[in-house]
């Protein structure tokens, strides 16, 4: 190749390359649209603010029933399950002793009845006989207190009949309350009583009202008040919520725990939840009202700091907010954002301050975002 002609060969090739370059470079800008994110409208709605604590089902009412007469388990009528009515016979029980004491008694008082008649006629003669002089003013006192002491020894007779024949009719159980039988201890031929079995026979408890005990902090406290809603989430039924009312209050705080315990009364006339189950328990303690509120996919987390994409036209700009009451799918904001404010809740991990974007709406603001054309919705981070 010639110097002339090599001469003339470099400027043809680098106007060339430069020809393409410029080509790639109109290429590449026509290939790579700004980033494509999903924005939602901040809206303002009543926040309610709440406490939590974890909390286990219980009994409106719980009764152990047992026997205070000494004897043999007879017969047990109830097991576990089955629903009874206050009053109803649960269980009888065989004494061992009580029908012959019973028999003795009632032998007694007609003995007493017999003492007490005679008694009664002396008297009566010697209040006919004092005045005419036959008998003394001191025999008169005496068939007086004679006849008195029968009296009362007739009454204490009829009183330890009437107590042997009452504890002989406790020989029979029966439920102190409408409820459901819960456990059943004992089986026929058990020794109850005062000094037989120390366990009661059965347990019986009413669940038509269950109630829970909520811990309150002494900072919350001081809104906590009856009658403030409630309501009871239970792991072994999730997405199901509860209502209740506040009930009780503890008038001091748990020297250990330093918390407040509020009772919250569910209605449970189906039975769908039992004691025993394990959930979250929550009072409302105050609302705040037209409260701006931003999904919980659109915050980044940083320092300790909550941040957010504001969409300006098709511009967006980081902006640092404040937020409250976190509801897990949302969070209130207390200052940073107003409502009708557009911000970021997908595509985050492509923008950056003041970048270009395209947008696609989401017209719920607490929809997931991820919906809205594919678009991966990033954790919080």
């Amino acid at each position: 190749m010639t110097p002339r002609f090599r001469s003339t060969l470099v400027p043809v090739l680098a106007s060339a390359a430069l020809l393409l370059a410029c080509q790639s470079n109109e290429v590449a800008k026509k290939t790579r649209p700004p980033p494509l994110v999903a924005a939602a409208t901040i809206a303002a709605r009543d926040v309610p603010v709440e406490v939590r604590a974890p909390v286990d089902l219980r009994p409106l009412l719980s009764a152990d029933v047992g026997s205070k007469t000494l004897g043999y388990l007879d017969a047990v009528m109830v097991d576990r399950g089955d629903k009874v009515k206050k009053g109803q016979l649960l269980a009888i029980v065989r004494p061992s002793d009580l029908p012959d004491q019973l028999a003795a008694a009632r032998s007694s008082i007609a003995q007493v009845e017999a003492q007490a008649a005679l008694a009664k006629s002396n008297y009566d003669r010697a209040k006919e006989l004092e005045p005419k002089g036959i008998m003394s003013r001191s025999d008169l006192d005496q068939a007086r207190s004679q006849f008195e002491a029968s009296q009362a020894a007739l009454q204490a007779a009829q009183a330890q009949v009437g107590a042997v024949a009452t504890r002989l009719g406790e020989t029979r159980i029966e439920s102190p309350i409408d409820g459901v039988v819960a456990v059943r201890r004992l089986d026929p031929g058990a020794l109850v009583g005062n000094q037989g079995s120390s366990n009661p026979i059965l347990t019986v408890v009413r669940t038509d009202v269950l109630r829970v005990f909520v811990a309150v902090n002494e900072r919350d406290s001081i809104g906590l008040s009856l009658d403030k809603q409630a309501h009871v989430e239970v792991d072994a039924l999730p997405g199901h919520s509860y209502a209740g009312k506040v009930m009780r209050i503890s008038p001091t705080f748990d020297p250990v725990t330093r918390t407040l315990d509020a009772e919250v009364q569910i209605e449970n006339a189906d039975g769908e939840l039992r004691p025993g189950m394990y959930g979250q328990g929550s009072i409302v303690i105050e609302t705040h009202h037209g409260a701006p509120v931003a999904p919980a996919e659109a915050m980044q987390i940083s320092n300790d700091e909550h941040y957010v994409y504001v969409v300006d036209g098709d511009v967006v700009h980081r902006r640092k907010v404040s937020v409250g009451v976190d509801n897990g799918d949302w969070l209130e904001v207390t200052s940073g954002l107003k409502a009708g404010e557009q911000v970021v809740v997908a595509g985050l991990e492509s923008v950056g301050e003041g970048a270009k974007v395209r947008v696609q709406h989401v017209d719920d603001p607490l929809m997931n975002a991820k919906a809205s054309n594919g678009l991966k919705v990033p954790a919080p981070q």
